[in-house]
């Protein structure tokens, strides 16, 4: 393991988490061997600067507060290389509702309500269920 090569990637982290795999494709791409990488990755999970599964948590809590569709969160995650995470119907219903509560403060009307959930990505089941509910409140 050479120092360049672990100096390059401490100068990564320093600047926002990676996933294991980002990393990798990171210093390859920057010209380090493909084993050379991958023993610095190994290098730094062991010593703990490197967790995919907290990284992968706390990117889809920030996505889902973020209001994010689970369609997006996923995509997001398959861009990464990482298999995104389960998301109940309970989850995205919730992630629906917070953004409408968000967004809509006077006119609310159903179409409009409906439209703005379909072009982020809900399903079309839980855009009915918060639409109807989120009117029924206001009235």
């Amino acid at each position: 393991m050479r120092k360049e090569a672990l100096s390059y990637a401490f100068k990564l982290l320093s600047k926002r988490d990676y996933f294991s795999s980002e990393l990798k494709d990171k210093l390859i791409k920057k010209g380090f061997d493909s084993e050379e990488a991958n023993s610095i990755v190994q290098y730094l999970e062991d010593k703990g600067y490197i967790n995919d599964l907290e990284l992968r948590e706390r990117l889809s809590n920030v996505l889902k507060e973020k209001g994010k569709s689970p369609l997006y969160i996923k995509k997001k995650f398959y861009s990464k290389g990482i298999e995104p995470p389960e998301i109940s119907y309970q989850d995205e219903y919730d992630i629906a509702y917070d953004l409408l509560k968000r967004k809509y403060k006077k006119e609310k009307q159903f179409h409009t309500v409906v439209k703005f959930l379909k072009n982020r990505g809900f399903s079309y089941s839980v855009i009915i269920d918060v639409a109807n509910k989120f009117l029924e409140e206001e009235e």
